[in-house]
């Protein structure tokens, strides 16, 4: 199975909110456009939203930090939930290129950000990571 990257010009921020700002999050977020992650845990809430998306909506939420700047970049291919190390191999290459990343999956996609002005470094690295994995048995699936 070949394993095609999504790499969309969009630009996105990482923001952190209070856990009190969960219901205004969701209905902030009812009409987004695109790619839209909303995560609750224990500590705090997690969104990674467009730039612009953002923009519309952070006078609702004045204490939040944000982490400008993160660019995509999305395995367009569904992997089995079978499948192991797919992103340990992904992340072991970024983090040998020295370059951070924010993890985040969806049922049938996974996904890294990374800082804009690493980007093509970054594309270059999960490059050179899927041609191992095309000889493992992680794309056979």
């Amino acid at each position: 199975m070949a394993i095609k990257l999504y790499l969309p010009e969009t630009r996105f921020v990482v923001v952190s909110l209070a856990l009190a700002a969960y219901r205004d999050a969701l209905e902030s977020l009812s009409d987004a456009v695109g790619f839209t992650s909303l995560t609750r845990d224990k500590d705090e809430i997690t969104l990674i939203v467009s730039e612009d998306e953002w923009t519309r909506i952070a006078d609702r939420f004045p204490g939040a930090e944000v982490l400008p700047r993160r660019r995509m970049i999305a395995f367009d291919t569904v992997l089995e939930f079978t499948v192991v190390g797919f992103i340990a191999e992904i992340s072991r290459t970024l983090a040998e290129a020295g370059i951070s990343i924010l993890n985040t999956s969806t049922y049938k996609t996974d996904i890294v950000f990374v800082d804009e002005s690493r980007f093509d470094a970054a594309v270059a690295a999960v490059r050179r990571a899927l041609v191992t994995l095309n000889y493992t048995h992680l794309s056979q699936h």
